[in-house]
């Protein structure tokens, strides 16, 4: 029986096991976990599938707990359900099982499905299944399940021996029986299932967190799920994390702990509590420290905890199972046991034990976090020291001594550029007293608050007030400086080239040195030579969007060369990724691709994050995408995944939805829609990103795939389009095409003209060239030399493979109108294989069919010639299909070596072949009749 173990892509496993069904004419399938898991939603969506299909008819049958003692109560249960409805089964405990098995046997057979048509047979919460009907079942199951009939079980593990779950994993005798087991849900799986509920992707750490909330529990995430509202669900793309209510779940994780021994279960709580793994001495010296006797024996049997490393650590057996555990310890003991620990580990776990184990904030706790927090800010521990002091919040309750936490946690947070994260402490910093410090926090965290507009006249106020301490003065600069990157992420930036010389004045009378200043949690915002250079770096993308493209491609250059030479850093990162979008926006793909493949090197390697941590690899997948690596792109917004929700450039989430939408579209996939519902949410961010029109390009990709090109027009020319500036009009070289093949020739023409005057200003040959549309309209109108012309000149652009590809396409049919098959099918086969090799499935099937005609044309021209052609040429030709040479041909029909060489010179001429190789196989394209054909008629 084949065994698939993860609970995700549950749509593609039912479509496998509907497939093997249908071809094996039935089979057997067992959905098996732990309760909660989803094993009756599964089968339900299995259920739901198959009646989509029209070949199944569904027949839905549960047990009960209550009738689980009453002999041959599911069966009657399972006849009557409609298996055998006329059948007034009377249940008789002194009947056998096998006599009952047979009776009911006979009569389903009379009511088995035809060739045509299957049954399936959905047997839900088998666990509860009375014995004697189990004993039914184990006969008749093996006798109808391969008579074009499904049987589909769904039961709670563990399975009893004689239990009818256990009865089918035994039961293996084919491709056909499957069993499925659904696991515990991961944090991807619950990200999974949030984006198909909901058409937005959630973080990790938020997944993380349902997950434990949970346990894994399908039916606990889907309760979740149930109480976010309509409201949040339309902004979830612009927050950080999906709101998390009160809800009751059964953990499901926690029957074998139930059933321990108290040693054994305290054993357990100190695994399960320490939160991470101990040593074998470890733990049985926190034993004895908390006089507890030693269950590890127990607790190892019961299959809670296990080994790890080769035996020299001990763990929980599951994440999961830990997280269930702790929630049902005793806080007096579990501050006991964090106290003990915090004795025997040291660094991060020693504090967070120390904290742990405490129940009230204290000075000596005080002296202990200051000391770790120095250490984990010095190595960038940002995550670290964030925990520990958010579990030093916990236990703080005067005033005074919560600003101070609340003050370094929050500018940690600033500093690893993860302030979302400190949102809910804005109340309390907004109650501080006044000062420079708490109203730059204020502000640095209303940077996250999107639907927000960003506080201006705050700063404002901020610059206004004289600057005493360089302190002041290095906050004040660096406020100046999130001006700037804020209003590049607002509708108005018509004051951005006028602040962004303001930002650079300040920077430059502020502090030089991280050392001058005297707080020095405030160091690492002195970098005023980097953030200068940044400054000039943002300063061409706003030239580029009011659309002076000669300034930009002029200071690329130099700010390209000025940005190689810093350290590598996250600033570095930062002044790439304007420039890498300035050089797609001015044409250079090429450029774009390299500057954003450094960025994303550096992502890799250097530690810290700058401020666009997304959009570098959205660059590089769209510039994969162009080049025609699908794959390549495809992993690299695999990468981003990971990292867009905790990145200030959360958009990238909708534009990697979008190039996602395209990638799945080009390459045949089925999901586009989906991702499409997620991009087409960018309409409500209104400030100039990276790929603001993606969305767009990702709508009209799919309409020119179906060949619907009144909706590529519609989608084309949407009003809001004309307010796009971050944008190379690929939409406009799209609309070109659809309106030449709606033979509206006239708009083509007046389209195409705009984007001849445009073209390297405004629009961009990314998404097809001009001589390809210049060719499809002198071919609309008949001009022939001239469309050969402009499609020989298009083809002559091999920078993008796939509107290369489908150019080639179009000149070969061309071609192939026109009579010059023999050019046309060599042009067309060039153009699929560059289709295959990009993996473009959905462009295939119209380039084959004119392949297809190319050739058959071929042929019939061929085997035209060939019937023109003399006995003796015909002979010579079958001679040189069998690798005759030409003294070979010469003795064998006794001619003269250069009679025969005279003969296949005429035979390579009149079948336009330029090699005696290519003659065996232009004869093997000839059927039969035409060789045999051709010498009859001779004959007679």
């Amino acid at each position: 029986m084949h065994a698939h173990r993860s609970p995700i892509s549950r749509l593609d496993q039912i479509h496998l096991i509907l497939d093997d069904a249908h071809q094996h004419h039935g089979g057997t399938l067992l959905v098996d976990g732990l309760s909660g898991m989803g094993k009756t939603y599964f089968l339900r969506e299995l259920a739901a599938e198959a009646h989509q299909r029209n070949h199944w008819s569904v027949t839905f049958v549960n047990a009960d707990r209550i009738e689980s003692g009453e002999p041959y109560s599911f069966i009657e249960r399972f006849l009557a359900a409609g298996i055998a409805s006329d059948w007034e089964f009377e249940p008789d405990i002194q009947q056998q099982p096998i006599v009952v098995a047979r009776d009911c046997i006979r009569r389903l057979m009379k009511t088995l499905p035809t060739q045509d048509s299957g049954r399936i047979i959905i047997i839900d919460d088998a666990q509860w299944i009375d014995p004697e009907s189990i004993r039914v079942l184990r006969h008749m199951i093996p006798r109808f399940n391969r008579r074009h009939v499904l049987i589909a079980c769904g039961a709670r593990t563990p399975h009893g021996p004689s239990s009818l779950g256990q009865f089918l994993l035994d039961f293996s005798t084919g491709p056909q029986d499957r069993h499925i087991t659904l696991e515990p849900l991961t944090a991807d799986d619950i990200r999974g299932l949030a984006f198909a509920r909901f058409g937005v992707s959630i973080s990790r750490s938020n997944a993380a967190k349902l997950q434990e909330l949970s346990g894994g529990s399908f039916l606990g995430v889907d309760a979740i799920f149930n109480q976010v509202t309509e409201e949040e669900i339309e902004k979830l793309h612009t927050t950080w994390s999906i709101p998390i209510r009160n809800v009751e779940v059964k953990n499901p994780l926690l029957r074998q702990y139930g059933d321990l021994s108290e040693a054994a279960r305290l054993t357990a709580h100190i695994v399960c509590i320490a939160g991470h793994e101990i040593s074998p001495a470890m733990l049985r010296t926190a034993l004895e420290r908390l006089d507890v006797a030693d269950g590890t024996a127990e607790a190892f049997r019961s299959g809670i905890i296990r080994e790890s490393d080769f035996g020299r650590s001990i763990v929980p057996s599951h994440d999961l199972v830990a997280a269930a555990i702790r929630e049902t310890v005793d806080p007096v003991l579990a501050r006991r046991v964090h106290q003990v620990l915090a004795d025997l580990t040291d660094g991060f776990r020693s504090v967070r034990h120390l904290l742990k184990g405490s129940e009230t904030w204290s000075p000596q706790l005080k002296e202990h976090v200051e000391a770790y927090l120095t250490k984990a800010t010095d190595q960038l521990l940002y995550a670290n020291a964030s925990e520990i002091l958010r579990m030093a919040l916990q236990l703080a309750n005067q005033p005074e001594e919560r600003q101070q936490l609340i003050t370094e946690l929050v500018l940690i947070n600033i500093r690893a550029k993860t302030g979302y994260q400190c949102l809910d402490l804005l109340p309390e910093i907004e109650a501080m007293p006044h000062s420079i410090l708490r109203e730059f926090m204020a502000v640095m965290l209303r940077v996250y608050l999107v639907e927000e507009e960003f506080p201006h006249q705050r700063v404002q106020a901020i610059l206004a007030a004289p600057a005493t301490t360089p302190d002041e003065m290095a906050v004040q600069a660096f406020l100046t400086f999130m001006m700037v990157m804020m209003t590049m992420r607002s509708p108005d930036r018509t004051r951005l080239l006028q602040l962004i010389p303001m930002a650079q004045r300040l920077l430059a009378h502020g502090p030089d040195h991280p050392e001058e200043l005297i707080d020095q949690r405030l160091s690492w915002m002195v970098t005023p030579q980097e953030t200068t250079l940044l400054l000039e770096c943002y300063k061409i993308v706003q030239w580029h969007l009011n659309g002076d493209i000669e300034a930009t491609v002029q200071a690329l250059p130099d700010l390209i060369q000025r940005v190689t030479i810093l350290n590598d850093s996250p600033a570095k990162i930062d002044c790439l990724v304007p420039l890498a979008g300035a050089a797609m926006a001015t044409g250079d793909a090429v450029l774009a691709h390299e500057l954003a493949a450094k960025a994303v090197d550096l992502l890799e390697r250097v530690p810290g994050d700058p401020w666009a941590a997304a959009t570098p690899r959205i660059i590089l997948a769209h510039s994969h995408v162009l080049f025609g690596n699908y794959t390549s792109a495809t992993r690299i917004l695999d990468d981003l995944e990971e990292v867009s929700h905790e990145a200030l450039d959360l958009e990238s989430r909708l534009t990697a939805a979008a190039l996602r939408a395209i990638i799945d579209v080009v390459t045949g996939g089925q999901q586009y829609e989906q991702y499409l519902s997620h991009a087409t949410r960018s309409a409500e961010l209104h400030w100039e990103h990276y790929g603001r029109d993606l969305n767009v390009m990702a709508q009209i990709e799919i309409a020119r795939t179906q060949q619907d090109y009144n909706d590529v027009v519609a989608r084309a020319s949407q009003p809001e389009l004309v307010t796009f500036a971050n944008t190379q009009h690929g939409y406009l070289t799209y609309k070109a095409h659809a309106l030449i093949s709606l033979k509206q020739l006239d708009k083509a023409r007046a389209l195409v003209n705009q984007l001849r005057s445009e073209r390297g200003s405004s629009w961009f040959e990314y998404w097809g060239s001009l001589d390809w549309l210049e060719a499809r309209i002198a071919r609309a109108t008949g001009d022939v030399e001239n469309a050969t012309a402009h499609f020989i000149a298009a083809l002559a652009q091999r920078r993008f493979p796939l509107p290369h590809a489908l150019t080639s396409v179009d000149y070969g049919e061309l071609l192939l109108s026109y009579g010059q098959s023999q050019q046309a099918e060599a042009v067309l086969r060039k153009a699929i294989t560059a289709l295959e090799e990009i993996g473009a499935q959905a462009y295939l099937a119209s380039a084959q069919d004119l392949l297809q005609r190319a050739t058959q044309t071929n042929r019939d021209m061929t085997s035209q010639v060939f019937t023109t052609m003399t006995d003796r040429e015909q002979e010579v030709a079958a001679m040189l299909a069998d690798g005759h040479s030409n003294r070979a041909i010469a003795d064998r029909l006794v001619i003269s070596e250069s009679t025969a060489r005279f003969h296949v010179s005429n035979i390579l001429r009149k079948l336009q072949l330029s090699s005696r190789a290519e003659v065996p196989l232009f004869l093997q394209q000839l059927s039969p009749q035409e060789t045999t054909g051709s010498s009859r008629k001779k004959n007679h």
